[in-house]
Parts: structure tokens; sequence; C-alpha cells
């Protein structure tokens, strides 16, 4: 099997001839496509990896750019650009370069951040915080609403054009469902049906989309898992380090294709050679390599050194 075919094995839930195996990490958001490109060429290359996520660290310098919000009234008339920003631009012309450099011998997942959390990014771009957002949430919700509706429809339109410039799917980043938040209503208002929207987009579009269910810091990074049962996604990653859900857990909750395993803070970055090995091998003992590619539970640090994810690519692939 090649890595299109072995992922693509793993999608419908079966067992490939190796057990793939992909990490990421963040880029500094000031690069500009070219050097994003090489620099995901290079940890490709260097682990041999069998899938290339494609990372999006614009963070607060997204598609709601330049809008001014300084309560929950603002999102009421704010107008987005939608694909006419740069930073849809610089991401189509990222993909296209990662598409063109490949050439279909790996598949490629451009992110896609959730619409709460595009909406954070932008109170924080006026000097509002998280603590802000939510507050907005709970006591006007109609009008956080609308903004998540604007943001949405731009989002949906973007991941057409990701796919469009040369995108296999969708890596979505799903915020907001740690239990701290929003209580199950909340969450089923504010947060879940613009989930399965942009989600669905890749779908409609005939592409895959994986579902990384992310927990912030100061929530623990613990995430009300089961809220994310019956989602449309293909696979599913989280934090399995710290929830209490394992590999064999999501994947009867999800009942989908799983990822990760490794910790991003563990064995695999102080670890040894052999601890990383051993580890690699625990891990896929216990999941099983029917509907599983060994990742990590979230992006590991910058600074990693690419041997140590070598090694963990290495070890699955020999298994």
């Amino acid at each position: 099997m090649n890595k299109v075919e072995r992922l693509e094995t793993v999608f419908k839930g079966g067992a490939p001839d190796r057990v793939p195996a992909g990490f990421w990490l963040h880029y500094p958001s000031g690069w500009d496509a070219k050097a994003t490109a090489d620099a995901h060429l290079k940890l490709y290359r260097e682990t041999g990896m069998d899938i290339v996520k494609i990372m999006d660290d614009s963070f607060g310098n997204y598609l709601t750019e330049g809008i001014q919000i300084k309560s929950a009234a603002d999102w009421q008339t704010a107008s987005l650009p939608g694909t006419g920003c740069g930073h849809y631009r610089r991401m189509s012309e990222l993909i296209g370069r990662l598409a063109d450099a490949v050439a279909g011998e790996v598949m490629l997942f451009p992110t896609v951040w959730s619409p709460c959390k595009i909406a954070l990014f932008t109170y924080e771009s006026n000097g509002l915080g998280d603590a802000d957002f939510m507050d907005d949430c709970r006591t006007d919700p109609d009008s956080v609403i609308k903004g998540l509706e604007a943001i949405t429809s731009a989002l949906e339109e973007f991941v057409a054009g990701y796919l469009e410039s040369g995108g296999d799917g969708i890596y979505y980043s799903s915020q907001f469902s740690e239990p701290g938040r929003f209580t199950d209503g909340e969450w089923a208002r504010v947060v879940k049906p613009y989930d399965l929207r942009v989600i669905g987009a890749a779908g409609k579009n005939g592409k895959k989309a994986i579902v990384h269910i992310c927990g912030e810091p100061q929530y623990e990074f613990c995430t009300a898992l089961n809220r994310f049962a019956g989602y449309p996604g293909d696979m599913f990653n989280w934090a399995v380090h710290r929830n209490e859900l394992d590999l064999k857990g999501g994947r009867e909750l999800f009942r989908k294709p799983v990822l990760g395993g490794l910790h991003n803070r563990g064995v695999l970055i102080n670890g040894t050679e052999a601890e990383i090995r051993d580890e690699t091998r625990k891990v896929i003992e216990y999941a099983g390599r029917e509907g599983f590619m060994l990742g990590a539970d979230c992006t590991v640090p910058s600074d990693v050194s690419y041997e140590r994810l070598r090694y963990a690519v290495d070890e699955a692939h020999s298994l």
C-alpha cells in the first residue's frame, strides 16, 4: 500500500498493511505561504509520516480581521469579507504549494478552526478575552449567534475553496466543549449547529473530515466527549491522557476510526528512543490495527526533534 491507500483503508475501518502515523506542530504566524509550505514538507519528509495536516497559525489574524467587537450587540451589524480576505488567499496558496509538492503521494488536511474559536480570536484582537466572550454567550446569545452564523457561512466557503486548492479533506478543531463553559443545552444551541455545518461542508464536497476535540489549559484540557456522539466526522482525535475516554472507548462512542494514543507532552517529547518505541507498541497493541492511526493528543511542541517523531512513525510502520 502507498500512503494514500493506507489512510483510505483506515477511514473505511480496515486494517492497512502497516499502521499509519502523523504528528503536527505550530509555525510562526508571520511566515509567508512558501516558508510555511517548506516547513510542512520538512516535517513530512524527515519523519516519514502518512499524512500532512496543514496548520493554520493565523489565530487572531483571521477572517474577521478589522471587525470591531466591543459587545455582543456589535455582531448584529458585523460584515465579514469571506473569501476576499488575505488569510483565505494565503491558506489557499499554502494548500496549493503543498499539493504541487507531494503530487498525490500523501493526503492533505488543512486545519479549520471552529466558529466559536474564531469569534474568540475576534474578541482578543479587540482587547477582550475568553471571559468576555463567555459572558456575552450567556447574556446575549442571540447576538453572538448572529456572528457565529456569519462566521460559519464564511467557513463553508473556505472549506470548498481549500478542497478545490488541493485538500483531501479538513482537520476540524472543535472547541468550547469543556463542561465548565456551557451546559448541555447552551452548547447544543451555541456550538453544535455550527460545528455540524463546517464538518458537513467537507462531506458535501465529497471529502473527509478529521474531528479534533480540543480543550483549553484553563479547563485542564478536559472536554465533554459524549457530546460528540453522532457527529459526522470520518475520524476522531482527542486527548486520551487528559480525559476519561481511551482509544477503544472513543471508537465505540464515535463509531468511527480514531487517531492518537501518544501524549503530546509525555514520552514522545522527553523519553528515550527505546521508551518512545515501547510506548508506540503498547498503544497499537491496545488500540488494534483496524480503523486506527497513531498520533498525539494534540500538537507537539514546536521545538521537538523530528528524530523523536520518526522513532514513533518507524515503530508503527514496523508492526
